[in-house]
């Protein structure tokens, strides 16, 4: 008796139909997974219908894959790095180049350096130079200024052997008497503006300063007699606004003193 074999034992029944497990994932050991728990990894091949040892040995073969892997990594990256440093061999030159031009670009920087400090030197040197200058020009106006003025008040005192001119005696050209009030004004305020303002302006121990004291000091002796002659005319004649004003002239000379002196001896 001959045994024929079926339609389930024919060659159309290979290994092929069985349900082989599929290959494992590799994105289960990818670096970035950092909560792997190998019990939810191997709960998740409950279906595969595959055995401990087959699983064993898959898992062998990955990692020698993966090492294998990592070796070609290392060996082509390593294969990189040497080539750089191939590709720069032979760039000392450049830098040493480099550093001889930064050096003489410095060399040159100071010489600069040191030129812009000697021009400082020089231009500062110069503007002390012009300050002085200034200064002594000023002071040179100044004492012109003061010999022009004295002259001019001397003059007006008739200190310098001036008369009256062709007037009466004790006039003035202009037809004015010495002691009336506009020419007694005119001389205070010349007085004043020598003493405030020029004088302030020059070294109170200047020789040409030194040398105008006596006639600073006989300008405003004539200056208060003339004054204590106008204070008693104006008592005289009764004449209260010119009597004010001759004061207020004392006033302006600080010499208030001299003009109460005069009113008391007026009242002996």
């Amino acid at each position: 008796m001959a045994f024929q074999l079926g339609p389930a034992d024919s060659d159309g029944d290979s290994d092929s139909d069985l349900p082989f497990p599929e290959p494992l994932a590799q994105d289960a050991f990818s670096p970035s997974s950092t909560d792997f728990s190998p019990h939810a990894f191997l709960a998740s091949l409950r279906n595969r219908h595959q055995t401990l040892e087959d699983l064993r040995a898959e898992l062998r073969t990955r990692s020698k894959n993966l090492e294998s892997e990592l070796v070609e990594l290392v060996n082509r990256d390593y294969a990189d790095f040497v080539g750089l440093g191939s590709s720069v061999k032979g760039g000392e030159s450049r830098v040493e180049d480099l550093k001889v031009g930064l050096l003489g670009f410095r060399r040159e920087l100071e010489v600069i350096v040191k030129a812009i400090e000697a021009t400082k030197s020089e231009v500062e040197k110069e503007l002390r130079v012009k300050e002085r200058i200034r200064q002594e020009k000023a002071l040179a106006r100044n004492l012109l200024a003061l010999m022009q003025r004295l002259d001019e008040l001397s003059s007006l005192l008739l200190l310098d052997g001036t008369d009256s001119g062709t007037g009466p005696p004790g006039f003035l050209e202009d037809g004015e008497g010495l002691t009336s009030t506009k020419r007694l004004q005119k001389l205070v305020d010349s007085w004043v503006y020598i003493v405030g303002f020029l004088l302030p302006r020059i070294p109170t121990d200047h020789p040409f300063l030194k040398a105008q004291e006596p006639k600073m000091k006989k300008c405003k002796e004539t200056l208060l007699i003339d004054l204590r002659s106008a204070l008693r005319e104006s008592k005289a004649k009764g004449d209260q606004v010119r009597c004010l004003n001759v004061m207020g002239l004392f006033g302006d000379l600080n010499a208030e003193a001299d003009a109460v002196k005069v009113l008391r001896e007026l009242k002996r």
